[in-house]
């Protein structure tokens, strides 16, 4: 077996990380009376006042688990920028192994996943977060896809590692190849394309079916009106809403376009910034600095943001991936939106699309300071880090590239970012930074 690659013959009990706790989840994770039971204890939360629009987070992620796990729909594993209005238009339920290994790190068990990925000869160089996805998948945690659909932006790996997980399960492979430019005749060539990979799915997967479509389109487009509040009333002074929370939420920003459980949820989060606002029961009440955040965060330890907004009254108040960057999508030409809703990313071409972006949210969030926290393998961010920092440096806003990983805590040196952030909080405050902007 060369490296990179599975030997599809190889049972997932002769991989490393198969301990006894990863047998039990795999197990409960296919019983259906477990995914009963996680129903029961969603509602008596519910009856016993919990948060809502947190409950109807754990509903979004427990409904489409169940239906995956249970092979109730088709499960189709999608890269993180892959739009998944796709998936739930055709029937299917998207899951994505790289958001998922922020859960795995979140419960404790992304090392079994790593080590896993490992064995295989996965250089660990790669971004921990595709280590862990593709860990999960051959230790079977994770859904078994009916066929895996990737995107060539923004990142090499996920597409890549992704390929070896469709080998390894023997299902088919679609990538949409996006184009670099964008101009008319790359619209329609991303748009055929997305059409062609459809049709693939409806040919080669049974249960799917693009009848579903018009419902998936409506359902983004809903929970864009709901999002698209939220952020005006994230812009208040102070943040209503904790940013450490915020960045755990970014997994359903990725994952959850199309479903209907996502209006209910940015509706209920809207709601909740809003009785904030009135209140005045902010998070961080006495708000010395306002940072914007970009990048994902380290999903194992919360300390870094005890330490910002507890002990220091520092706010994360909006994040580069949770910025809304794409129109409302229209459900009578679905796949030309959704290619447009791609090739709107702004990570994809050239880095002055970014850069905008960034501004934006300093300009519309009153943004302070920017820290980018760098994660290990990230090619895309970390290689744009010396543009980013000269851009900002000439707009006078103080920039902070931590170094760290998101999910693998072997590569943490948490002492070392948290004496990063002090000094960096402290040049803010000797350059007055709030007053003299």
């Amino acid at each position: 077996m060369t490296p990179g690659t599975f030997d599809t013959g190889k049972s997932h009990r002769k991989i490393a990380g198969e301990t006894r706790r990863i047998k039990v989840i795999r197990t409960l994770t296919r019983k259906s009376w477990v995914h009963s039971a996680a129903k029961l204890v969603i509602s008596h939360m519910e009856r016993r006042g919990g948060t809502p629009y947190q409950i109807d987070a754990i509903r979004s992620f427990a409904d489409d688990f169940k239906h995956a796990y249970l092979k109730e729909k088709p499960c189709i594993y999608t890269s993180a920028f892959v739009p998944n209005e796709l998936i739930y238009g055709l029937g299917g339920v998207p899951f994505l192994p790289e958001a998922a290994s922020g859960f795995a790190a979140s419960f404790g068990f992304a090392r079994e996943s790593l080590a896993a990925c490992e064995s295989l000869w996965y250089s660990p160089d790669l971004c921990s977060f595709h280590r862990a996805g593709v860990g999960a998948s051959v230790l079977e945690l994770a859904p078994r896809p009916a066929a895996v659909v990737v995107s060539s932006h923004l990142c090499d790996g996920g597409k890549r590692s992704l390929y070896q997980i469709s080998r390894y399960h023997d299902c088919p492979f679609y990538i949409l190849d996006v184009p670099y430019t964008n101009s008319v005749q790359s619209l329609d060539r991303l748009a055929k394309q997305i059409g062609k990979v459809a049709r693939g799915l409806e040919h080669e997967v049974p249960g799917l079916s693009k009848a579903h479509m018009d419902e998936a389109i409506a359902n983004s487009n809903a929970a864009r009106s709901h999002y698209l509040r939220l952020c005006n009333l994230r812009a208040n002074i102070p943040s209503p809403w904790r940013g450490r929370e915020a960045l755990s939420y970014v997994v359903l920003f990725l994952w959850s376009w199309g479903s209907p459980w996502l209006t209910k949820f940015y509706q209920a989060l809207a709601n909740h910034a809003a009785d904030v606002i009135q209140s005045g029961e902010y998070p961080v009440r006495n708000e010395r600095f306002r940072l914007a955040w970009s990048n994902l965060k380290p999903y194992y330890s919360p300390r870094l943001f005890d330490y910002l907004e507890d002990e220091c009254e520092v706010s994360i108040a909006f994040e580069e991936f949770s910025y809304m960057y794409w129109d409302p999508l229209d459900a009578r030409d679905p796949y030309v939106s959704l290619a447009k809703k791609i090739m709107s990313n702004p990570g994809w071409g050239p880095i002055e699309r970014r850069l905008e972006v960034v501004n934006r949210i300093i300009r519309e969030f009153s943004i302070d300071g920017v820290v980018q926290f760098a994660q290990w393998g990230c090619r895309q961010y970390n290689g744009a880090t010396s543009v980013l920092s000269d851009y900002l440096r000439k707009k006078g806003i103080p920039f902070l590239n931590l170094d760290g990983d998101g999910v693998d805590a072997r590569n943490s040196g948490e002492a070392q970012s948290l004496t990063r952030l002090g000094a960096f909080l402290e040049l803010m405050e000797s350059r007055d930074i709030r007053n003299s902007r």
